[in-house]
């Protein structure tokens, strides 16, 4: 079996992540109108199929991977009266098919991480577009992430041990010492309404601002619901993430640094490439 984000721990967090799941549904609100068809990729608990069948959707698909999470959210849509709305789907959006003429008004897909490194949204949407399912007339929510990179030296210190690796820096964890030695660039911005490539690369430029040891990259996204409504750092969403070279370099401030880094996007990080050099 494939890994998979869809655990109940993690649904839980986001259910419980007022910030994200508030924002979601005045987003929902915002963009279903009556008759719509609304697809749910990555339903968890249900709670954004519900805030949208009671938005005014006609008809609602909400699909679950894990079959334990899949019960969960069809209890509670039968516990909240909208069995007949709502109909929830077990199976892989990333590969899954629905009936001849199916066809979405509106995707609600929060399988989101930072810089889509981990997640299968790039997946799910580039399925959905070549199996004719959605079409430029269909509105995606979110419709947008981008996410941006900056040098930093990080204290990867834990319990007197030198634990080197990639890290998530939720909110609710302790805060790791984080030092920025140069200025934010933009990273990419994945645009969710259209096919995208499933493998990203670049090489950057950055002049170091502030003196010290290079030791990793600090990785931050904003993801963009509609134009005017976007959702940065919370409880379970975008959570910044540092990510390590494999050797330490010494930078004074001025310094050119070229960064090269690539990979692909929902492969998670064993597949992230990373380099830096002096200029």
């Amino acid at each position: 079996m494939d890994e998979t984000f869809s655990s109940i721990d993690l649904v839980t967090q986001c259910l419980l992540d007022s910030e994200r799941t508030d924002l979601f549904k005045q987003a929902i609100d915002k963009v279903i109108t009556p008759e719509d068809v609304v697809l749910d990729a990555g339903t968890g608990s249900g709670i954004l199929s519900l805030f949208a069948a009671n938005a005014g959707a006609k008809k609602v698909f909400s699909v679950e991977f894990d079959p334990y999470v899949a019960m969960l959210a069809e209890r509670n849509i039968i516990n909240n009266r909208q069995e007949k709305k709502v109909e929830i789907l077990l199976g892989d959006a990333r590969n899954m098919d629905f009936e001849e003429g199916t066809r979405f008004d509106v995707v609600i897909m929060e399988m989101l991480t930072t810089g889509m490194v981990d997640e299968y949204q790039v997946w799910t949407i580039n399925n959905l577009f070549r199996k004719n399912y959605v079409s430029e007339k269909t509105r995606f929510l979110p419709w947008k992430q981008d996410t941006a990179i900056r040098l930093a030296q990080t204290d990867f210190s834990d319990h007197g041990f030198n634990m080197r690796m990639v890290k998530h820096l939720w909110k609710f964890l302790p805060k790791v010492p984080v030092s920025f030695l140069s200025e934010e660039q933009d990273l990419n911005s994945v645009v969710f309404n259209q096919i995208n490539e499933m493998s990203f690369k670049t090489t950057k430029t950055f002049t170091v601002e502030e003196s010290g040891i290079l030791n990793s990259v600090y990785l931050s996204s904003t993801t963009w619901l509609t134009e005017d409504l976007k959702l940065e750092d919370t409880l379970a969403l975008n959570a910044p993430v540092v990510f390590p070279f494999t050797e330490d370099l010494e930078v004074k401030k001025g310094d050119k640094i070229e960064v090269s880094l690539e990979y692909d996007f929902g492969n998670g990080y064993r597949n992230f490439k990373l380099k830096a050099n002096k200029q």
